[in-house]
């Protein structure tokens, strides 16, 4: 079985940015997007998209890679996406990232009165 926490950690560094489509964001796809059969599976986790402006918006997506010896990494791929169909399969840029998580407890405002 290969170490894809491990091959996955080499490819991106401390951070990876680069461009959608180059050949260290195409490996790292193939890892996290097309599991092989090879004693690993990966879960998209969390999913975020925000809008950006005329032209990009900004797409997160976060992949639990759980391997066979148990243990288990996560990895986020921010990615700056297209706003319009003219751009589609432009080459924008991605930032990949190795992530924790970690539990956020906050308090949001709702409509109402106070007492």
């Amino acid at each position: 079985m290969e170490n894809v926490i491990e091959k996955l950690r080499e490819l991106i560094g401390d951070g990876y940015e680069g461009e959608v489509w180059d050949e260290t964001h195409e490996e790292v796809d193939s890892l996290l997007d097309t599991p092989q059969p090879d004693g690993y599976a990966v879960e998209n986790v969390e999913s975020t998209f925000e809008d950006g402006g005329r032209w990009s918006n900004y797409q997160t997506d976060v992949y639990q890679v759980t391997q066979e010896d148990g243990k288990v990494a996560y990895f986020q791929i921010g990615r700056d996406v297209p706003a319009t169909e003219m751009q589609d399969g432009m080459d924008l840029s991605t930032i990949i990232r190795e992530v924790v998580p970690q539990e956020v407890v906050r308090t949001e405002y709702v409509y109402g009165r106070s007492a």
